[in-house]
């Protein structure tokens, strides 16, 4: 389990959102896979408070114990230190490694204050997590490391998580997660949009009945639908399907 803290409140669309703006900064926005290793030795990182050095520490893996990732904080530098063999794993294309790494730079770039650590076994929630999500450090990590390495505009367009898993080079649990997120929101967008437009459909019948009621019908039928027609200014007219006659 990963050591855990609280922190200042983030909704995880806000967290999504820094997760973006973090690579465009990079220069990975919409270029996939995203090169994480790249963006840790690119010396710099933007934070929630402004530009800082990134210093990206890869440690034998004895010297890390049983922490895979840990984020370190000055008030001008980030230092992330990972195991090797993470960061090897990450350079040969291991999701889970990939993520961790990922959820390093999430802690540089949301939190401050006392380290925080990736345990090697780290899975699930935690205490906070599972209370409060968005006053979680670890939840918080793991939402934006997610929209870091996946983007959801194209696992929307997905068919299936290993799908999004070969794609964005992230683990099976991870593309899950996200697969199955994006399609319940695309779901609910489809079914707000099917209400709003029944709801207006509901609205321009009711105006055409109010309408029907402050207008005089004549005996004459329509020869189109045999409708009584209405009596207007230059003549008759079918409210229904739009045939007019003027008057002689």
């Amino acid at each position: 389990m990963s050591d855990d803290r609280r922190v200042t409140r983030l909704r995880d669309d806000e967290v999504r959102r820094l997760a973006n703006r973090t690579k465009e900064d990079y220069g990975t926005l919409r270029r996939y896979p995203v090169n994480i290793v790249r963006c840790l030795e690119s010396g710099t990182i933007l934070t929630r408070w402004g530009r800082k050095k990134l210093v990206y520490r890869v440690c034998d893996d004895g010297e890390m114990g049983n922490d895979d990732g840990r984020t370190e904080f000055t008030l001008d530098s980030v230092i992330i230190s990972v195991k090797r063999s993470v960061d090897q794993n990450a350079r040969w294309g291991d999701g889970r490694s990939r993520m961790t790494l990922a959820h390093e730079l999430a802690h540089g770039v949301l939190h401050f204050g006392d380290p925080l650590y990736r345990g090697s076994s780290a899975s699930g929630a935690t205490s906070i997590s599972r209370l409060r999500p968005e006053d979680s450090a670890e939840h918080q990590a793991k939402v934006f490391a997610s929209a870091f390495l996946i983007d959801d505009a194209f696992v929307e367009e997905m068919t299936s998580p290993e799908e999004v898993s070969v794609q964005f080079v992230v683990s099976c649990e991870a593309a899950s997660i996200c697969f199955e997120r994006v399609h319940r929101e695309k779901h609910r967008r489809v079914e707000g949009a099917e209400r709003v437009r029944l709801a207006n459909e509901r609205f321009q019948a009711y105006m055409r009945r109010q309408e029907r009621q402050k207008l005089s019908y004549s005996e004459r039928v329509c020869p189109e639908c045999q409708t009584n027609m209405l009596r207007i200014s230059f003549g008759l007219l079918c409210f229904e399907c739009g045939y007019s006659e003027n008057s002689e």
